[in-house]
């Protein structure tokens, strides 16, 4: 991650990145309590079943792998002293179109992590554990795709980590064990895989930044680095540094399903941030390679900045540039940064206690900054701002994930603090985009004429923003169109059915309802098949299939 935008136009960047899952952040912090209060301390170590890495046919013997690139590349690579490396396009993109594929250079748990499969990264019951018969390490299962492949368990990790029995009488010890394993795989590139080794030592490590400060040398050296000479593992504590930086500066966030683990990407690192991205990415998980797969979710004129977004686009500026400025070590000022109204969103603003208008950020590229009306001038001191929001969010997110009312008084109790688009409604409003028609008491069909509306209503508001933070083919559009399309549908139906409808009008919805199903079906369909998005984008097609039987009533339809 090398390249960043200051104050031009251009679009996306990667938190740890598996940002394009964005769309569930607000339901992350309730899955982590879950866990916490269903874990089980009661654990049967004799409940242990082992399988067998070497073995697996996946890589016994890493094979060099040929990169699957398109065959004429549509971008160039530039430099700056201000951004350093970043990608430009060389020719008009389409939307849709790939500018990246890449096989992963590594893949390893996420930082932080559970217990979960060296070979897949599912997380693990922790009373009943499967160990690789080579080294005696977690895995899923004897049948896990993931075993002698050099994306998941390779065969030289499974030797390296014979030496490194696992202690399962302390569990929390072993969890922690796991920060060391996407380093080590990095560092065991150097012997097994030069060509790979050589993309990675490519990257930005941001060592004299990261060094100076103070929190995380210190924090690598206690899981990293001294874990590593626990093991026996002789390297040097530089290198060792060097690729932690690596992993934290470049590192995509990748797999669904709850898979936690973090890949490298050749070329990908170099796409430049922005906080409105002009692409969007999917990796595929059951590829051997784990390729990355970049493409243009706007149209690209030859020259402009291909970029993607490093932090949550469903956050304020204030959270986004704190995420860049503390884990990427950079401060962002890009067009939606630099403006107070961020692209005339209100993604961040308060309503006055005074007169109700907007409370806007004076200078939203200083934190420090006071916030003031733009009507009546009443002003609030930033550290006011920080601890209000702080506020807000702690109650935000002791919302269960499936509390249908809990997010809507939250949306009640807050009106008159928090303007429409607030991220944090923002945030609520798409959890409730998606828990209207899918939960108990809440079932699409059973739903009433007001709470079809209020899903109508919530998913045009979510439209709203996203056309500007998310411009494009990308996951949030394509995600809220489907989900604006159920309840239309319900709504003309039952018009039809009481002969409240005329026929011109009936058409019109339903042109209307096919528009947003065949953009959602084109959108999600770049996702993998099996993944929640890809078979969103099959339910959208089959919809509008059965779409097709009403021309029998009215004509056709497009």
């Amino acid at each position: 991650m090398e390249g960043f935008i200051m104050g031009r136009p251009g679009r996306r960047d990667k938190y740890n990145v598996r940002s394009e899952r964005q769309y569930v952040m607000n339901k992350k912090s309730h899955k982590k309590k879950q866990k916490r209060r269903n874990r089980n301390d009661g654990r049967n170590k004799e409940n242990i079943i082992e399988a067998d890495v070497a073995n697996k046919k996946g890589d016994a013997k890493e094979p060099q792998i040929e990169r699957d690139k398109p065959k004429e590349l549509c971008y160039e690579i530039k430099h700056s002293d201000v951004m350093g490396r970043y990608v430009v396009a060389t020719r008009d993109i389409k939307p849709g179109e790939v500018i990246i594929e890449a096989p992963a250079v590594v893949v390893g748990p996420c930082s932080g992590c559970g217990l979960i499969c060296l070979g897949c990264y599912r997380e693990l019951d922790e009373t009943s554990l499967t160990k690789c018969v080579g080294c005696k390490w977690p895995v899923c299962s004897s049948s896990c795709k993931g075993l002698g492949r050099y994306t998941g368990h390779s065969t030289y990790e499974c030797e390296t980590l014979k030496s490194v029995t696992p202690d399962y009488s302390n569990i929390e010890d072993l969890k922690d064990s796991y920060q060391a394993l996407a380093p080590l795989r990095c560092l065991l590139l150097k012997k097994e895989d030069p060509d790979k080794w050589a993309a990675l030592s490519a990257m930005e490590a941001h060592n004299d930044i990261r060094r100076a400060r103070g929190d995380i040398f210190p924090m690598n050296d206690r899981n990293v680095v001294q874990r590593l000479k626990k093991w026996g593992l002789e390297y040097d504590e530089e290198e060792i540094h060097t690729v932690c930086g690596i992993l934290e500066v470049n590192a995509f966030e990748v797999g669904v399903s709850g898979a936690n683990a973090r890949a490298l990407y050749d070329e990908a690192y170099l796409l430049a941030h922005d906080c409105t991205p002009s692409t969007t990415h999917t990796d595929a998980e059951g590829k051997a390679t784990r390729p990355l797969t970049v493409r243009a979710s706007i149209p690209h004129k030859a020259g402009d900045i291909i970029s993607l977004c490093y932090a949550y686009t469903l956050q304020g500026t204030l959270k986004r540039r704190e995420h860049l400025r503390l884990s990427k070590f950079f401060e962002c000022s890009c067009l939606r940064c630099a403006d107070p109204t961020e692209l005339g969103t209100a993604a961040s603003a308060f309503r006055c206690p005074r007169c109700g208008a907007r409370v806007l950020p004076c200078d939203p590229l200083r934190a420090p900054a006071p916030w003031r009306c733009a009507q009546c001038h009443y002003e609030m001191p930033a550290a006011a701002v920080v601890l209000l929001l702080q506020r807000l969010t702690d109650e935000y997110e002791q919302i269960d994930a499936n509390d249908v009312a809990g997010f809507e008084s939250f949306l009640t109790k807050y009106r008159n603090v928090l303007h429409d688009s607030h991220y944090l409604f923002l945030s609520a409003k798409h959890s409730l985009s998606q828990l209207y028609g899918k939960v108990s008491d809440f079932m699409i069909h059973e739903m009433s004429e007001e709470q079809l509306n209020r899903k109508v209503e919530i998913c045009r508001d979510l439209m709203k923003v996203f056309d500007v933070i998310e411009p494009g083919y990308s996951r949030l559009r394509g995600i809220t169109l489907y989900e604006l399309h159920a309840p239309l549908m319900v709504l003309t139906t039952r018009d039809f059915e009481r002969k409240a409808i005329t026929k011109e009008n009936l058409r019109n919805r339903l042109k209307e309802i096919v528009s947003y199903l065949t953009e959602s079906a084109l959108i999600l369909g770049f996702e993998p098949r099996h993944s929640p998005e890809g078979l969103m984008a099959g339910a959208a097609r089959h919809a509008l299939s059965k779409i097709k039987t009403w021309e029998h009533i009215i004509g056709k339809i497009s």
